[in-house]
């Protein structure tokens, strides 16, 4: 039941036609409270073989995906 109500709200913000983006984060950030991180992992360099695929499968996989770095935001993004 908690579920189904978070969800139609998600539904309600997706559809809204004024300030969609702020709705579906506020909603979102409902349900991405206490959560217990169960892993983690770390890619060094998106230019090594293979980085750009694997960031992309987990992304198809459904698995979010943070990006911390040292650089600028422009690097932070082309990465993903």
């Amino acid at each position: 039941a908690e579920y189904e109500e978070w969800s139609e709200r998600y539904h309600e913000a997706s559809v809204a036609m004024d300030g969609r983006d702020e709705k579906i984060e506020k909603v979102s950030d409902e349900l991405e409270r206490d959560l217990r991180l169960l892993g983690a992992t770390a890619i060094e360099d998106s230019l090594q073989d293979g980085v750009p695929e694997a960031i992309a499968d987990l992304k198809r996989a459904g698995i979010k995906i943070w990006v911390a770095t040292g650089d600028k935001l422009e690097t932070a993004i082309g990465a993903l």
